[in-house]
């Protein structure tokens, strides 16, 4: 039997005034989603668990098959996995994001998308000033996405470095970025940082060039998603199968790497509706002549949702319907001993700008599942379906070690 999960990250999303009251997944054209729903069954399940935050660590923990109550110590130190950035005892892994502070809000939480070769050039200048002066160091990621490692040689201390309390930047989107700076035990040290670094960016060169170029300059590091180093149960013992994940993001790669998967490295991924979709499912699929599972992680959903483009992400699931799904409803043709599931890691709504928990859509087809007679792959619709998976992790687990199943 072959696996494969397909992550339309943030793809649920609530109704929209603009659009008659209907979500974006109701609005985009989604034949491929459709005729999963058709061969399959369409249902609901939680991602995120009672009690926790709605965001895509969490979410995808929960279509990996971990149970995130259980496995979750913090988002930073999963892409620091990814990055093979080892993690001592006595450190904690905080994200790094390089954002966009103007007129006293989060103006942008990328800096405008800003590449690789730019960011790599801050995180430079950052460890030959920033760590010359506080206890950290700084890793290069993808895009606006970076590692900060910071060590403490009193117990104590790293506690309160891991359960201080950071919000995710792209939470508060248009919002005054001032009360939602790192609050707790440790506040005076990660505000000092991150002040410190107002005062270095702006005057870099290479932020110099992006204003010159009409693009975002990183103006502040954002610290938050913090952690000490986690320990999963590869996928080897837990299911005892091998496996492969393709995404562009560290986060995603992160988890397959604790998990023991393979992670394949596709050119031209980026994160965003620009990215390389068919490179990726054919990287995917390709994986699949040597492993029994593949987890492809589609990232654009999100990001527009959290840019408030109603437009974009009805564009970006299309895209994912269409370059994404369809491939993978083909190779199911040709291989009909192959499962497939489709489903989101939470909802991302146009309204908020961020996350939200509750039950969102799943669509699982292929071999030994029963059909329950639904025909879209929507939110309302699969509200109908009166099939609720409530512990989350449950769906995958249920999909890689039931012959047969049915809801």
């Amino acid at each position: 039997m072959k696996y494969i999960i397909l992550l339309g990250d943030g793809m649920a999303d609530w109704p929209l005034p603009n659009y008659g009251g209907r979500t974006p997944l109701q609005v985009a054209h989604t034949d491929a989603m459709d005729r999963a729903v058709q061969r399959g069954v369409l249902g609901e399940f939680c991602p995120i668990p009672d009690g926790l935050p709605a965001g895509s660590d969490i979410g995808n923990l929960s279509l990996f098959g971990y149970d995130p109550r259980a496995s979750f110590g913090g988002r930073a130190p999963i892409e620091a996995a990814n990055m093979g950035i080892p993690l001592a005892d006595n450190e904690v892994a905080f994200r790094c994001n390089l954002v966009t502070l103007a007129d006293g809000v989060m103006a942008d939480f990328t800096s405008g998308h800003i590449t690789n070769e730019d960011a790599a050039e801050i995180i430079a200048a950052l460890n030959d000033t920033l760590a010359r002066e506080f206890p950290v160091r700084f890793y290069p990621g993808v895009s606006y996405r970076h590692i900060a490692v910071m060590p403490s040689e009193e117990a104590a201390a790293v506690d309160a470095l891991a359960q201080c309390d950071c919000t995710p930047p792209h939470n508060i989107t248009g919002q005054a970025w001032e009360p939602h700076l790192p609050k707790g035990a440790s506040e005076a040290l990660l505000r000092a940082m991150m002040a410190r670094s107002r005062e270095l960016l702006p005057g870099l060169g290479v932020n110099v060039r992006r204003v010159a170029n009409g693009k975002s300059p990183a103006t502040s590091i954002w610290l938050w998603g913090q952690g000490k180093a986690p320990a999963m149960e590869p996928y080897a013992s837990k299911f005892g199968i091998t496996g492969a994940v393709v995404s562009a993001v560290d986060l995603v790669n992160g988890i397959g790497t604790l998990a023991g998967l393979e992670v394949l490295k596709v050119p031209g991924m980026t994160g965003w509706i620009d990215t390389n979709y068919e490179g990726k499912i054919a990287a995917a699929l390709d994986a699949l002549d040597r492993h029994d599972f593949v987890y492809v992680h589609v990232e654009a959903p999100d990001e527009t949702a959290h840019q408030g483009r109603a437009d974009l992400k009805i564009q970006a699931i299309e895209d994912f319907d269409r370059r994404i799904v369809a491939p993978a409803l083909a190779y199911l043709d040709r291989h009909p001993e192959t499962r497939i599931l489709i489903a989101p890691d939470h909802f991302t709504t146009i309204e908020t700008k961020t996350h939200a928990g509750g039950p969102a859509p799943f669509a699982l087809c292929g071999a030994g599942v029963a059909p329950n007679g639904l025909l879209h792959f929507t939110e309302r619709e699969a509200a109908k379906s009166g099939v609720l998976v409530a512990e989350g992790c449950t769906l995958v687990q249920r999909m890689i070690r039931e012959d047969s199943i049915r809801f």
